[in-house]
């Protein structure tokens, strides 16, 4: 039986480059590292999902440096954040681990599995895009100023992250009444206008990414609601064509948080492909 994660509210804390962070691991076996959201700290992951994953995976999640319980300063690209987790797995003796970068995290994944592919030994990107450097690849920054209100609430989440029809709607209100609220701790204003920023740089390829996602080599599974407004699936199925490793999967009637309203397959899915020889 997996560990249910809603009564695990041990956060154990470490130092990393001189930063105090926040970290959580529920399971057994071979890592499986999450990296989170736009504004997202260990408490949005949903239960559900880190439950159906812990039950074959040692899920480690953390705040990275600036958000949530971690300290330090948030930066303002998307390197420093893959160095950073890079740095963050070292500290835990973890010398090779699978990985599940959601959204920006996806961001982050990508680039970790380019400057550190010995530490990456496969790769899930969910609900996130390639950087802007094909005609296919568009994402709007509306949304950002959605998300970016200072007062987070569920409403503003379900309009982010879930379809308007009733199915869609009915699960995403389940998946956010598992989450604990309040949470240990909210992203400050200065974390959310570096985190902005290092998104923005990222998807508009201001650092030159897009052109290096065909050296990546760890075998990728990369999915996304078929509805996804922040990131839309097209630009997953450009990750797919661009990676040479990789492969696709869109779920119907689903957007941003198809993670979290698939639970049980996307879970599923998952674990398959890691499973996988």
């Amino acid at each position: 039986m997996a560990p249910n994660v809603s009564t695990q509210t041990a956060t154990r804390f470490i130092e990393v480059d001189g930063v105090r962070v926040a970290t959580r691991s529920y399971g057994t076996g071979q890592p499986l590292l999450l990296l989170n959201r736009f504004r997202g700290t260990m408490d949005n992951w949903d239960p559900a999902l880190v439950t159906s994953l812990a039950r074959e995976r040692l899920v480690i999640m953390f705040d990275s440096v600036g958000v949530g319980e971690s300290t330090g300063e948030a930066p303002a690209s998307v390197e420093p954040m893959a160095d950073f987790a890079a740095a963050v797995m070292r500290t835990l003796n973890v010398e090779s681990t699978d990985v599940l970068g959601w959204s920006i995290g996806g961001f982050v994944a990508q680039v970790l599995a380019l400057k550190a592919p010995q530490l990456v030994r496969k790769l899930v990107l969910a609900a996130t895009t390639a950087p802007a450097g094909a005609p296919e690849v568009t994402w709007s920054p509306a949304w950002l100023e959605t998300a970016s209100r200072p007062r987070p609430s569920v409403e503003t989440a379900m309009s982010l992250f879930y379809t308007d029809t009733p199915s869609s709607r009915t699960v995403g209100g389940a998946s956010f009444a598992r989450m604990p609220y309040p949470p240990a701790s909210f992203v400050t204003p200065a974390a959310m206008a570096a985190q902005a920023q290092a998104l923005t740089r990222f998807a508009n390829d201001d650092d030159r990414w897009y052109g290096r996602l065909k050296e990546i080599t760890t075998p990728t599974f990369i999915a996304n609601g078929d509805r996804d407004g922040l990131f839309p699936a097209v630009g997953s199925a450009v990750l797919a064509r661009e990676i040479p490793t990789s492969r696709l999967a869109i779920y119907p009637d689903s957007g941003h948080g198809f993670l979290f309203q698939y639970a049980d397959r996307s879970s599923e899915d998952v674990l398959r492909f890691l499973n996988e020889a």
